[in-house]
């Protein structure tokens, strides 16, 4: 068996060669391969925060053929070619020097007789003067933008790829999306990524796009899906984890393959298997190694400051909200109280007012917060995220029409569940 790093087999952040899960049955990877073969559409790939759509492109196009631009890298529309350029390698500018020269050049020559008796000695001296005429043209080359970008990728493996294309500022995605639409029908391949609530994004910036554009729609990992990535890897590393602590970590990792790599990663770390072992190791993790491989990993993530603010609520006088005691003897207000019931069991990326409600039940000892007192908060937790949102949206939302509390981040829900965030917040409130 070859000897692989932990950091080889599993990988978080960057394709995962030696743990790649081929999801057949949702025909994405068949989709994206015909559409590399003859297509001048535009593919656009959509799904959840961290489900892998950077990964799946990278799958079929190759790691190599594949140039990434992000979104948030674009600013005015030429600007996108400018990046696909930077990627290849292109000088922003290309100076040419061409001389000519012109050579005279006249010759004197005298010949002296020595007069040495006996001999037919003699001496020639030869003078030459000249001069050398040089011109000189140069001219200087600047970058093309979308007709050297055609010119050096049209109908080539390479395939551009506009990773978050939701982030590009809103006023410019029509411009945008007419460059985009000309490139690809030119023979340039343009792929787009975004997540579901903007998949649409680029057609409805040109809508004479509909019909050109290829839509291939991500959801969650299931489980079994999750699991499949140690079942890959750990072989490689010769270990085996028991299937118990397996379908614990895919549980937590909730839908995001990128997070399951994560967690697979750091067990590796906690178990002291930097590389693969010999001989072979099953090993079996209990409760409290599980929790401390959980935690670990959650310290790779950082949600302190949105964390702090939607369990802090709106800025009040103190004594002026109303505290509901936990049945773990920990106390908190309406806010601290929410957030507590969202990380409970089982891990959930949205809950409606009914299951909300029922876990502040089971989460309350006696009274707990319920009707309109529950609704108002909700909605103010999500214009708290609103305040800390990145160009694709809150991690954090409260749909009114549904009443549903989304989590669109599957990091958030691990951090609420996994770094031990909401239990430090419900201590200092005793205190």
């Amino acid at each position: 068996m070859p000897r692989l790093a932990s950091s080889e087999v599993f990988t978080p952040n960057s394709y995962p060669t030696h743990s790649y899960v081929q999801r057949d049955d949702l025909h994405h990877e068949t989709l994206l391969r015909e559409w590399t073969r003859s297509s001048n559409q535009i593919a656009s790939v959509s799904g959840p925060s961290k489900a892998g759509k950077t990964v799946l492109v990278q799958r079929v196009v190759g790691e190599e053929f594949l140039i990434t631009v992000s979104g948030a890298s674009v600013r005015t529309p030429d600007q996108l070619w400018e990046r696909v350029l930077d990627w290849w390698g292109e000088p922003h500018a290309t100076t040419a020097i061409h001389a000519d020269a012109d050579n005279e050049l006249a010759t004197s020559e005298k010949n002296v007789s020595l007069g040495v008796t006996g001999t037919a000695a003699s001496h020639r001296s030869a003078n030459a003067t000249g001069s050398i005429a040089t011109d000189t043209m140069q001219a200087t080359v600047n970058r093309r933008g979308l007709p050297q970008v055609v010119q050096e990728l049209a109908r080539t493996k390479y395939t551009v790829l506009i990773d978050d294309f939701h982030y590009i500022p809103a006023g410019i995605q029509v411009d945008v999306a007419q460059q985009l639409k000309d490139a690809a029908s030119r023979g340039v391949r343009i792929c787009v990524a975004s997540v579901p609530h903007r998949a649409d994004n680029v057609v409805r910036a040109l809508p004479e796009l509909r019909g050109r554009v290829l839509a291939i729609d991500l959801d969650y990992w299931s489980r079994r899906d999750l699991i499949a990535i140690p079942h890959l890897g750990l072989p490689l590393l010769g270990i085996q984890v028991d299937n118990t602590s397996l379908v614990a970590f895919a549980t937590e990792a909730a839908g995001s393959p990128q997070l399951m790599q994560s967690i697979c990663l750091w067990m590796c770390n906690h178990l002291g298997v930097p590389e693969t072992v010999e001989p072979w190791r099953d090993i079996v993790l209990d409760e409290e190694t599980r929790k401390r491989v959980l935690f670990m990993t959650a310290s790779t993530v950082d949600f302190r400051s949105l964390v702090r603010a939607l369990c802090a609520g709106p800025k009040v006088k103190p004594g002026e909200r109303r505290n509901y005691m936990h049945f773990d003897g920990r106390v908190g207000d309406v806010y601290l109280t929410i957030m507590r019931a969202v990380a409970m069991d089982p891990p959930r990326l949205a809950l409606d007012y009914a299951e909300l409600t029922r876990r502040l039940e089971t989460l309350c000892k006696g009274s707990h917060p319920e009707g309109a007192s529950v609704v108002r908060a909700c909605g103010t937790l999500g214009q708290i995220a609103q305040a800390f949102a990145a160009p694709a949206g809150p991690s954090i939302e409260w749909d009114e029409q549904a009443q549903v509390l989304v989590l669109p981040d599957p990091y958030l829900l691990f951090y609420l569940r996994c770094s031990g965030i909401l239990e430090k917040e419900a201590d200092a409130a005793i205190a």
